[in-house]
């Protein structure tokens, strides 16, 4: 686009939650509609700069026409649209995907090692270090990931923070409730993986505190976003 502002509206209205193809055409017709009132001017006998300071002025202001557009709740993403479903539910689904896509490459590996794994010894402190380590990119570093990553869209989106938040509690609690294995020990009984889902409780306590390890991990990312925003509104409306 020839000219700055349509570039900075099209990524105004991307942020307001109208979807990239409804943003890339609202700004082209803005645009378009622009220079059709430049024409109109130099064809009256303005300069230049008259024709493109009125024009400017003839469309309006950027956050006026950003409001015009998404208030239409057929320009706008599905995300923004269904925020509630979005950033709640779709979370789940995909650090379920990603755990069950990771594990079953993890079992397929170990298969495949399992005539190697049968000719050797592997220390109890290494297969511990082993277990303990996949947990924690399983039921640590997965959901954390995701759970950060949806909140962070969620607040560049302007979507309520309530609906990510509640994301991260619910990917926190879920992370929390599932027990996996990963152990590997060479020799006859090479290793094994396996993973389930359960609450009981003498475990509730240590689930409780993983819950909120894994939210707290989570949020943080969300909340440093949050306070930098804050950070670069507030010159402005000084």
């Amino acid at each position: 686009m020839a000219e700055p502002r349509f570039l900075e509206l099209r990524a105004g209205l991307r942020a307001a939650g109208v979807s990239k193809r409804n943003a890339q055409r609202a700004a082209c017709e803005i645009e378009d509609h622009f220079a059709e009132l430049v024409a109109d001017a130099l064809a009256c006998g303005a300069s230049e700069s008259e024709a493109r300071r009125d024009a400017h002025a003839t469309l309006g202001s950027d956050a006026l026409l950003i409001r015009r557009y998404a208030s239409r709740p057929e320009l706008l993403a599905w995300s923004s649209r269904w925020p509630a479903l979005w950033f709640t539910l779709v979370p789940l689904g995909c650090y379920l995907a990603l755990s069950v896509a990771s594990m079953a490459i993890l079992v397929l590996c170990l298969e495949q090692m399992h005539a190697y794994l049968g000719t050797v010894n592997v220390a109890p402190a290494l297969s511990r270090i082993i277990d303990r380590g996949m947990a924690l990119v399983f039921l640590g570093l997965f959901p954390a990931a995701i759970a950060a990553a949806f909140g962070v869209w969620a607040l560049r989106r302007r979507i309520p923070l309530r609906w990510p938040l509640i994301g991260i509690a619910a990917l926190s609690v879920l992370a929390s409730l599932i027990n996996m294995e990963f152990v590997i020990t060479g020799g006859p009984s090479p290793g094994y993986a396996g993973a389930g889902i359960g609450i009981s409780m003498r475990s509730l306590l240590p689930q409780l505190g993983r819950a909120l390890a894994v939210g707290t991990l989570a949020a943080a990312p969300l909340w440093f976003a949050a306070r930098r925003n804050k950070r670069n509104v507030r010159p402005e409306s000084n």
